[in-house]
């Protein structure tokens, strides 16, 4: 509530000074002229701005080598703009699904399509320059497809994961307490000392999950590569330059997230209302192919997370094409 009253105030604060420029005689085409006059360079309004554009499209230009992992991007994107074609259109037109639903399925919808565009969204950002900013949007992708996933399971229910008891009163400290409750304990659940993994994927996923922490929690590894400024051995970097580190961090997470969403979407299926054939065999290529991808950081690379990553999404989104929702 106080974060929402300190919103309003700063619009109000906003729309104040622009009504005290009129005030004080500025129309809004002054306005705009004198931002106009100190932007322009060699007669180009904002030209500089355009460095940027150039240096994002520069950017893009060069992840366009990374083309099995933007194919697998792809296909899952087309996978799940099909798959939504075909909730709306034959369940909702054909009025297939006979038996009721509960109250979680469109909860467990919105936040699986919520997934889905916050996937795309953070993927634009690396694409055009900014791998570090998409990487920590990735966390918060991680975390919703867990809790949703462990609603599936029965571990917990998308009323807990919401900090809401519906027996009684909402109390904001409460619903605070018990959603960072239920997140803890779906996190040693997935991959803590209640996951039931091996001892050596335990220990990998929490390495790999430090690296999350060191970006969302101060934006340690964005802040490193200004090392060289530091030194003065470099100039400030400002401008979107391709990095492999930086790209590849992303690009991995990525299919490891973009996997375990994919494994949640065949829960959309209701028990009387299974999708098509087809569907099923392009799920199937798909998750196999996520699977590859990922193992690859083991087969290929030599990095254990890897085949961590490929044990803990198996064990901890057990769904397959046949899958339907289950509560």
């Amino acid at each position: 509530m106080k974060r929402l009253k300190d919103e309003k105030t700063a619009r109000r604060a906003d729309t104040h000074a622009v009504r005290s420029g009129q005030e004080e005689g500025m129309t809004p085409v002054e306005f705009r002229a004198r931002l106009d006059a100190i932007s322009e360079q060699d007669g180009v309004p904002y030209g500089r701005a355009f460095l940027l554009f150039i240096a994002e499209e520069e950017h893009a230009h060069v992840v366009r080598k990374y083309q099995g992992y933007l194919a697998l991007s792809g296909a899952f994107k087309c996978f799940l703009l099909e798959t939504v074609e075909l909730l709306n259109t034959e369940w909702r037109s054909n009025l297939k699904v006979k038996a009721p639903l509960c109250e979680f399925y469109g909860q467990f919808i919105v936040r699986l399509t919520h997934s889905f565009q916050s996937l795309c969204g953070a993927e634009r950002l690396a694409i055009r320059g900014y791998p570090y900013d998409a990487y920590t949007l990735l966390r918060n992708i991680f975390d919703s497809v867990q809790l949703a996933s462990a609603a599936l399971q029965k571990v917990t229910d998308f009323h807990a994961i919401k900090g809401i008891e519906p027996e009684k009163p909402f109390e904001p400290s409460a619903a605070l307490k018990l959603r960072k409750n239920t997140e803890r304990a779906v996190r040693q659940w997935m991959s803590g000392d209640k996951s039931g993994l091996s001892q050596s994927t335990i220990h990998e996923l929490a390495r790999w999950d430090a690296l999350f922490d060191h970006e969302v929690h101060g934006a340690r590894l964005s802040l490193a590569e200004a090392r060289g400024w530091l030194k003065g051995t470099e100039l400030l970097p400002v401008l979107p330059a391709f990095k492999e580190q930086p790209f590849a961090m992303f690009m991995n997470r990525f299919c490891e997230i973009g996997w375990m969403t994919h494994r949640l979407v065949p829960l959309i299926q209701a028990p009387d209302a299974a999708l098509p054939g087809s569907w099923r065999q392009k799920w199937r290529v798909l998750d196999e192919c996520f699977e590859v991808s990922v193992d690859a950081l083991t087969k290929l690379m030599g990095k254990k997370i890897g085949g961590a990553i490929v044990e803990f999404v198996k064990a901890k989104f057990p769904f397959n094409e046949n899958s339907v929702f289950p509560l």
